[in-house]
C-alpha cells in the first residue's frame, strides 16, 4: 500500500502481512486501516485510512517485498541477487519437454543447487523463482494448506496433518529442480522460511529445502547417500572464510558445475583463490566482479538497481498561468545499499586439472630458465667481466653443469 500524508512529498510504502479478517493494520505515520476493508479489493483500488488520507493498494514486486520486509540479517539486495542468478545461467526445461521425461526406466536425477548462508532469504527467493518452472505444478489444495498451516512449537517447520505431510513428501519426490539452503543460525532460517512462504501465497516455497546446521555435516550425509558421487549442479557460498567449508562442497559438485563465492571484500576472494591453488582443488576461476553500490531515496519502491531519476512535468509556482515545464534530474540517495564482490569458479574433472597443473608447471619452469638466460646474456653484453665468467658458471646460454 502507498499513502501520501500531508507534508510528505514522496509516498510512504507499507507491506502488510497475510491478511486476516477483522485485524488492524497500523501504518507507518500513525494511522491504521482494517484488513476487512482490503479483502476482496483489486490492485490499484483507493480507500481511506483512519485519518481520512487516501491509500492505494499495490501488489508487491519481488524486489519491493524484499526491501520492505522486516529482517534479522543483511539481505543480498534484489539487483545483486539478480546478477548472481544470471551468472549461473539457469535454463531448465519444463516437465514433459524432454524425451527422457516420460521414460520410467531411466529416471533423471534432480537439478540441485546448494546455498550456504540463507540469511534473510533474498537470494534464496530469487534462485527459487529461476527454478520454479522446471517443477510440476503444486496441487491447489496442498498450496492452500502450506499457506494456512501454523508453525510447529516443538521444532522447525510447519505443523501439518499426516495426510498433508504425506502429500507434501510426495510432491517433493517428484521435483526436477531443488534448492537446498542452509544456515547455522536457527532464527535466520526460521525468518527466511516465513518470508519465502508468505510471498505470493507460497508460490516458490515448495522448491526449497531448508536446513539448519553445519555445511560439513549436511554435505557429508548426502555424500554418504550417494557413495561419494557428486550430486550438486551449482553451489553458492555466502559466508566469511569460505575456503574453510568449501572442500566437501567442491567434492559434491558435478563436473562443469559452478561455485559462486559472495564476499564483502576483494581480499577474501583472493584468499579463496589462493586456497584453491595451494590445495589443488579441481576448480578453475572464471570471473571476479564487483557489485556496484547504489542508493535509495524516499518514494523509491524497490531499489531494483540502476540510478533513479525524477522525471515530471510541472507548472511553475511563480507563474501559475505559464506553460508547463519538464523536470529531469537524478534523485538524491539517502541510503547506500549493496556492494561486495562475486567470484565464479567452474568444477573440472580431477584428471584434467592435474594434467593442466603439470603442463603449467613445466611451462613456468621453462619461462624462468629462458628469462634468466636472457638476463645473463644482456649482462654479458654490458659487462666484459661477466662475459668472461658466465660460460664457466653455465648462465650465458651454456647448459648448466650436472651434479651427481
Amino acid at each position: 500500500m502507498d499513502a501520501n500524508p500531508t507534508g510528505i512529498k514522496a509516498p510512504k510504502w507499507h507491506l502488510t502481512s497475510p491478511l486476516r479478517a477483522d485485524t488492524k493494520i497500523r501504518l507507518g505515520y500513525g494511522a491504521s486501516i482494517n484488513s476487512s476493508e482490503l479483502i476482496g479489493r483489486q490492485v490499484l483500488d483507493v480507500l481511506n485510512d483512519s485519518s481520512g488520507r487516501p491509500v492505494t493498494l499495490h501488489q508487491p514486486t519481488l524486489a519491493s517485498y524484499i526491501i520492505n520486509s522486516p529482517r534479522q540479517a543483511t539481505p543480498i539486495y534484489p539487483h545483486h541477487a539478480n546478477t548472481i542468478v544470471s551468472l549461473l545461467d539457469l535454463n531448465l526445461s519444463r516437465p514433459g519437454e524432454e524425451e527422457h521425461d516420460a521414460d520410467p526406466d531411466h529416471p533423471t536425477q534432480p537439478f540441485e543447487i546448494f546455498e550456504a548462508g540463507t540469511g534473510m532469504g533474498s537470494l534464496t527467493l530469487h534462485l527459487a523463482r529461476a527454478l520454479h518452472a522446471a517443477n510440476p505444478a503444486v496441487p491447489p489444495r496442498l498450496r492452500n494448506t502450506l499457506c494456512a498451516a501454523r508453525y510447529r512449537t516443538d521444532g522447525f517447520g510447519l505443523d501439518l496433518a499426516d495426510e498433508d505431510q504425506a502429500a507434501l513428501d510426495s510432491y517433493r519426490s517428484s521435483r526436477r529442480a531443488v534448492l537446498h539452503t542452509l544456515d547455522r543460525n536457527v532464527k535466520h532460517s526460521r525468518a527466511a522460511h516465513k518470508l519465502i512462504r508468505h510471498f505470493r501465497r507460497s508460490l516458490y516455497f515448495p522448491t526449497i529445502d531448508f536446513h539448519v546446521g553445519s555445511i560439513d555435516e549436511y554435505i557429508s550425509s548426502r555424500l554418504a547417500e550417494t557413495d561419494n558421487q557428486p550430486f550438486l549442479s551449482h553451489a553458492i557460498l555466502d559466508l566469511p572464510s569460505a575456503h574453510d567449508h568449501a572442500s566437501q562442497v567442491i567434492q559434491a559438485l558435478h563436473p562443469n558445475g559452478l561455485l559462486v563465492i559472495f564476499t564483502p571484500s576483494i581480499s577474501q576472494i583472493a584468499d579463496f583463490q589462493t586456497w584453491v591453488a595451494r590445495t589443488g582443488q579441481p576448480m578453475r576461476p572464471e570471473r571476479v566482479i564487483e557489485l556496484e553500490v547504489s542508493t535509495t531515496a524516499d518514494g523509491v519502491l524497490d531499489t531494483g538497481g540502476g540510478k533513479e531519476w525524477d522525471v515530471k512535468t510541472v507548472v511553475p509556482r511563480e507563474n501559475p498561468e505559464g506553460a508547463a515545464v519538464q523536470v529531469m534530474r537524478p534523485k538524491v540517495g539517502e541510503r547506500v545499499t549493496g556492494g561486495g564482490f562475486v567470484a565464479v569458479l567452474r568444477r573440472w574433472p580431477v584428471d584434467q586439472i592435474r594434467s593442466q597443473v603439470e603442463s603449467s608447471t613445466q611451462e613456468s619452469s621453462s619461462e624462468v630458465e629462458c628469462k634468466y638466460a636472457d638476463e645473463g646474456a644482456s649482462e654479458a653484453e654490458d659487462n666484459p667481466e661477466v662475459e668472461e665468467t658466465a660460460p664457466a658458471e653455465g648462465t650465458a646460454g651454456a647448459e648448466p653443469a650436472k651434479t651427481e
